[in-house]
């Protein structure tokens, strides 16, 4: 694991040795030329961290900046598959790259090894790519291309524990069993899509607890083995937070715990809203028993009465958010999932490069203090972008100069990019802290 003060050091390492030797393997680069492998990646990743629609000729401009003299359209030619692949090689280098920082005590998640967030966003590629990453056969266009980035990281620390592309196609659950495990006592938070049995399972054996939303129509039993009527019971009295032992699955009856929160009425009307609009795109009818369940924030957990209470879960439950913000500001600041280009090898590149720009600007966000659930994602990515020109400037001068504009952002950072409190609603920190003092 590295430190927080070799960021520099890695960066330079990703994106000069790493590039050179990718570029070589592939052969994107086999005789001398003005645009080495490194210089290449390193004007793309500088170009697109400035502005993620940027054109050829501030491409241009970035490889003057770096030193080498080079026409947009030779910047154009050179998005080849040789360099998709060298690209690919490069984001796989950075992604297993492991820079982290001390811990922050948060309200309840200090009670555990690790909080890790876990979830996964589809991104659509022009359908001549199939071949390179399979997106899954749709109706009356079976060679359709995307991929799938799955993202797992610690909330304490803020660190990408697993970052990995996977053809669209790929099950979430599949994924699941070829990631190493979490270390005993943390806690792991997760969206539907990883729904298993017997991942949750092989989980609470390791001793690793975990929170998930409670799936529609999974079988439910009762401590003495009855079937346990889960409408019946939230129906039955008043309060806002119930829970109840029970176990799931018709076969398996895993032992677990079953949390509910209800929700207030302007909130279930927009989860209803959003469950016709949902069912209506994909020409079927919600059930009435969804329906009814979406009044109620409902969790299933192996995390025990005396460790947590029925609304600290539901507080906990809400940070899983917060990796649902890591793919927003990936595709909103980072346009990750967006090209001003129709190429297929020229979008499958920009894929790569942007993702490598959004690895590296999170090292950088460590590195000048951001901290999850305190400080603002979007507003800290922003301000990163604005030094874009300023870090490749310090890159190509020395190890001194880029350092030294690192305490610049620090220096900015440190005036501003917190998550302001508001009015009408709280915060996730502050639900936290309300949680916490609840018991």
């Amino acid at each position: 694991m590295y430190t927080l003060s070799q960021v520099p050091e890695k960066m330079q390492d990703i994106l000069t040795t790493t590039a050179n030797v990718a570029a070589l393997e592939t052969g994107f680069v086999s005789r001398n030329r003005k645009l080495t492998g490194d210089r290449f990646v390193q004007t793309l990743v500088f170009s697109w961290l400035d502005d993620p629609d940027a054109t050829y000729t501030q491409m241009s401009q970035t490889a003057g900046v770096l030193g080498t003299s080079i026409t947009r359209q030779a910047i154009e030619q050179r998005f080849t598959p040789e360099a998709a692949e060298t690209l690919r090689i490069v984001l796989d280098a950075t992604a297993s790259t492991i820079i982290s920082t001390e811990p922050q005590t948060l309200p309840l998640l200090e009670k555990f090894n690790g909080v890790y967030l876990q979830d996964s966003s589809w991104i659509t590629l022009p359908d001549t790519l199939h071949e390179t990453w399979e997106g899954g056969s749709k109706k009356n266009k079976p060679n359709t291309a995307a991929v799938k980035l799955h993202l797992r990281f610690d909330i304490a620390t803020g660190t990408f524990e697993h970052f990995q592309l996977t053809n669209g196609i790929t099950a979430d659950s599949t994924i699941e069993k070829q990631i190493a495990m979490l270390p005993s006592g943390s806690l792991r938070v997760a969206d539907l899509g990883y729904y298993s049995l017997d991942t949750f399972n092989k989980l609470s054996d390791a001793g690793v607890f975990w929170i998930s939303r409670y799936k529609v129509n999974c079988l439910l039993y009762d401590e003495i083995g009855e079937p346990f009527y889960l409408q019946k019971w939230i129906q039955n009295g008043s309060d806002n937070f119930k829970e109840k032992q029970i176990f799931i699955g018709k076969n398996k009856r895993l032992k677990a715990r079953i949390v509910a929160q209800k929700l207030s009425e302007t909130e279930t009307q927009k989860r209803i809203m959003d469950i016709k609009h949902r069912a209506k795109r994909k020409q079927t009818k919600p059930s009435p028993e969804r329906l009814q369940l979406a009044r109620w924030n409902i969790y299933i957990t192996n995390i025990g009465v005396d460790q947590l209470t029925a609304e600290q879960i539901c507080a906990v439950a809400r940070t899983r958010w917060q990796v649902e913000l890591m793919f927003k500001c990936f595709k909103s600041i980072g346009k990750v999932d967006t090209s001003r280009s129709d190429k297929p090898y020229r979008i499958l590149c920009e894929l790569y490069v942007k993702l490598i720009v959004a690895i590296i600007r999170h090292w950088i966000m460590l590195g000048v203090g951001w901290r999850s659930l305190k400080h603002s994602l979007t507003k800290t990515a922003e301000l990163i972008s604005t030094f874009a020109r300023t870090l490749a400037i310090g890159f190509r001068k020395s190890i001194m100069s880029f350092r030294q504009t690192f305490d610049e952002i620090k220096h900015a950072f440190q005036n501003g990019c917190y998550i302001e409190r508001r009015a009408n609603r709280d915060t996730t920190l502050e639900y936290l802290e309300n949680a916490a003092k609840n018991r």
